[in-house]
Formats: C-alpha cells, sequence, structure tokens
C-alpha cells in the first residue's frame, strides 16, 4: 500500500473519505518562518499553496497601477481603469499578506456602463506552470490551492459596491444591479471551461457569505445556481468542489446542506462562530470540513489549543472528511506546533 503523506492524507478528507490519521493543515501565507515552519513539517502538517491556474487580461482597457506608502506606514496602490465607457479608480491597502480595499470601483449610478465595459473585457490565459510550481512546493507535505472564485454576486457586493452602497443601489437602481450581475455572470462562465481544463484538483467555488448580508432569498436566487452551474462543469472534469465559509453558518447550514458541494473549508466553530463541529457533521452529512482552529482560542495558550483541538476531534469521529488547521489570522505562533502536534497525537482514525 502506498505510504501515507501529509499531502494524500489532505487529498483523501476533502473526497470524504478516511485516511490514517485526521490531516493537520496550515495555509502558506500563516507560516511565521524560521524553524516554526520546519517544525510544522515535522509534525506532519500539510502546507496548502495558495496559487492560480490562469492569469487575467482585460482586453481593450488601459489600466494604470501606482503605489505610495501612506502616514500610517502601510503601502497604497491605486489601480486607474480607462474604458470605453469613462474611467474607474480603486485604492487598495497592501500588507504582506493581506490587503483590503480603501476606495472602491463604484462612485455612483455614472459608473454602471464603465464597470459592464471592464468586466465584459476579462480574458482568462491558463497558467499550468503556476499552479505547478506551487503544488510541488513542499513535495508530499504540500498541495495547491487555486485562487477562490468567488459567485458574481459575492463580487458584487464585497469588491465592487461595497455593503452599504450596495444596500443602497439594490433598492434605487436594481436594473443596473442586475445588468451588472449578469455580466459577472457570463465572465464567470467563461473561466469554467478555463478551470475545468487545470490540473487543480479542486476549487472553491463561493467565499465569505455572511448570511445577515445575503439573506434567504437572495441566496437562493442569486447565488445557489452560480454554485450548481460550477459544480456541474467541474465536477464533469473530474474535479472536487468547495466554499469557503468562514463566518456564522448556522442559519446558512439548511442552504448548503442542500448544494453539490464536495467540502466546506475554512469551517469555524466556537468561540469566534455560532455552529460547531458536530453540528456541521449533522447537518452536511455528505460533505467534508476542513476546519479552521478558532483563532481567539490561541490567546489562551499551548495547553488551550491543544485541549481545543481533541474536543473538536472528539466532535469530528470517526474522522473520515475532516482536516483541521490554521486557515484564517491568529494572534501568536508559538501555538502553532503544538496545535498540529495534538492533532497528531488524537487524530488517529478511526476516532473513538
Amino acid at each position: 500500500m502506498e505510504a501515507w503523506t501529509p499531502r494524500k492524507r489532505f487529498e483523501t478528507a476533502i473526497r470524504g473519505e478516511v485516511p490514517d490519521r485526521v490531516p493537520a493543515i496550515c495555509w502558506d501565507n500563516k507560516l511565521p518562518g524560521g524553524e516554526i515552519d520546519q517544525a510544522l513539517l515535522d509534525t506532519g502538517v500539510c502546507i496548502v499553496s495558495k496559487t492560480a491556474v490562469y492569469r487575467e487580461e482585460l482586453e481593450g482597457i488601459d489600466v494604470e497601477v501606482r503605489r505610495w506608502a501612506g502616514d500610517d506606514g502601510f503601502t497604497r496602490r491605486l489601480t486607474t481603469y480607462r474604458t470605453p465607457a469613462g474611467p474607474l479608480r480603486k485604492v487598495d491597502v497592501v500588507l504582506p499578506f493581506t490587503e483590503w480595499h480603501e476606495e472602491i470601483l463604484f462612485k455612483g449610478p455614472a459608473d454602471y456602463d464603465a464597470l459592464i465595459a471592464l468586466v465584459e473585457s476579462r480574458r482568462f490565459v491558463p497558467r499550468h506552470d503556476t499552479f505547478a510550481a506551487q503544488d510541488e512546493r513542499f513535495g508530499n507535505s504540500g498541495i495547491g490551492r487555486p485562487a477562490t472564485e468567488a459567485t458574481p454576486m459575492r463580487e458584487l457586493i464585497y469588491d465592487i459596491l461595497g455593503v452599504e452602497t450596495f444596500s443602497l443601489e439594490w433598492f434605487d437602481n436594481r436594473d443596473h444591479v442586475l445588468a451588472l450581475y449578469d455580466a459577472l455572470l457570463r465572465a464567470r462562465r467563461r473561466v469554467l471551461p478555463v478551470l475545468a481544463a487545470s490540473p487543480a484538483p479542486f476549487f472553491i467555488v463561493e467565499a465569505n457569505v455572511a448570511f445577515e448580508i445575503a439573506g434567504e432569498e437572495r441566496f437562493r436566487r442569486y447565488y445557489i445556481p452560480p454554485i450548481v452551474e460550477a459544480c456541474e462543469v467541474l465536477h464533469s472534469a473530474g474535479k472536487l468542489t468547495g466554499a469557503h465559509l468562514d463566518a456564522n453558518n448556522r442559519a446558512l447550514a439548511p442552504l448548503v446542506a442542500g448544494l453539490p458541494l464536495d467540502f466546506i473549508e475554512a469551517f469555524t466553530p466556537p468561540p469566534d462562530c455560532d455552529m460547531t463541529v458536530a453540528e456541521a457533521r449533522r447537518a452536511w452529512p455528505g460533505k467534508a470540513l476542513v476546519c479552521n482552529f478558532p483563532s481567539s482560542a490561541h490567546h489562551g495558550g499551548p495547553e488551550t489549543v491543544r485541549d481545543l483541538a481533541r474536543r473538536l476531534l472528539a466532535e469530528a469521529a470517526p474522522g473520515n472528511g475532516f482536516a483541521l488547521g490554521v486557515i484564517e489570522n491568529i494572534p501568536r505562533n508559538d501555538t502553532m506546533v503544538p496545535l498540529t502536534q495534538a492533532i497528531w497525537d488524537f487524530g488517529r482514525t478511526p476516532i473513538t
């Protein structure tokens, strides 16, 4: 029989099957560096390397990028797009492992035509070499994770309009909002064949759903169909599909249960979010669970982390289709190795 490796354990888990041990995972952008990285590898962790399978190009759009350091010491990136329907600009704050929008693209209703032109210009060029390099970076102790393919409504709310502006525009200019949504949906349909033809074994086809913002009616109408469509295309190509659901999931759980997803990534139990591992396993019996160890628990130190890891693994029994580790930001690094060591110590399957 082929020897178990960290990579093989993770691949087995997201298929919903039973590895010899519950895989401990850590995203590559959470690695602190130095001796801790090697110690994590020594405990059998699987490093999940964030990467891409394509490069996005904008056909017929002039793009200008300028960077500068703000008064707070953070780098700003100003991106200006000159579309046939007018210019757009956004400002992002850029840190080593994260970034956020300081100024969104949308400034007012006059921008809708330019935004549609920008989305329609998107072309997706395969970059299999980029994916392969990251997939092979840690050998059998790592695996490549393609960039998240968020649904059109998620991109519309968070990346283009912003939550508050979306709420106002949904009531004041819904026809324009839906025209932009349709353009985003067409772009998503253009990228799906590129994903299906790539060497990546799995994709995240939705992320960061806040039920308080999405709402049941909007989720049913605008989130579910693109998720189902992506799953159908990717499953037909032999790919697994997941969703990155790292917030409160209790209200969302019944809707997610009916989706043809293979696994849920970054599920975070209490004390950070509102749904336990045991509840998630009951709510989603056919879906693997790639669980983020609660970030706040790291404040308690190594013994707290070890004890909670043991309890989470007990909730996940018997251990099929389950992985646990560091996916979100954490407040300290000295608890990472105790966490992965605890997963090794208590995660032999079947868990009893």
